[in-house]
């Protein structure tokens, strides 16, 4: 049975963004018969998410309200992807957050949320480069998503490296190491 990754729009957000990040996403899962499906409804932000002391939108916040969507839709994983800056609780920025299959009741959907915003060249002063914004997208999606299959943090050529820095996520590959093939293989064998 063929399983579906749901992307979902948080705020304002080119629709561009999931288009081109729907098709790449389809190809590096493919081997795992995922399909990957941009879903209509889009989850505003409110200002209770934001804080404006930091200039940022508070990535626990928005998770939880993507799981209440995604309980109400009975969905598989649900990858939200928003243009606005994000930070975690102990940390300044994050590109991403994710909520791990393994220790969640059964019911509970798997979630994770990714930013686009210090993805582009320009938060850092610099010329955009389409093509690098495209592929910092994906491997930012592909590490979130990484981490709902139960994957931790590899310290191998992987996707799964930690970025601690737009240089860190330019630096590692847009595809998993073989340790973390193998840990997927198992994670998808066990979930069908």
């Amino acid at each position: 049975m063929m399983k579906t990754i749901n992307l979902l729009k948080i705020g304002d957000l080119n629709h561009s963004v999931l288009v081109k990040l729907k098709k790449k996403l389809e190809l590096g899962f493919k081997r795992f018969n995922l399909s990957v499906n941009i879903v209509q409804e889009e989850i505003p932000l409110e200002e209770t998410e934001y804080n404006p002391r930091k200039r940022q939108y508070n990535a626990i916040k928005i998770l939880k309200k993507i799981i209440i969507y995604a309980q109400n839709k009975k969905d598989f994983h649900v990858l939200g992807v928003m243009d606005k800056d994000i930070f975690s609780s102990g940390l300044k920025f994050v590109f991403g957050r994710a909520i791990k299959a393994e220790g969640r009741a059964p019911e509970s959907p798997i979630v994770a949320l990714i930013s686009i915003t210090r993805l582009r060249e320009s938060f850092y002063g610099r010329t955009e480069n389409k093509g690098l914004f495209e592929l910092r997208i994906l491997k930012e999606a592909i590490h979130e998503l990484g981490h709902t299959f139960n994957l931790d943090h590899c310290n191998k050529l992987c996707i799964m490296r930690f970025s601690n820095s737009i240089s860190d996520t330019d630096e590692k590959p847009p595809k998993f190491c073989e340790d973390c093939v193998n840990k997927l293989e198992i994670f998808f064998k066990n979930s069908s």
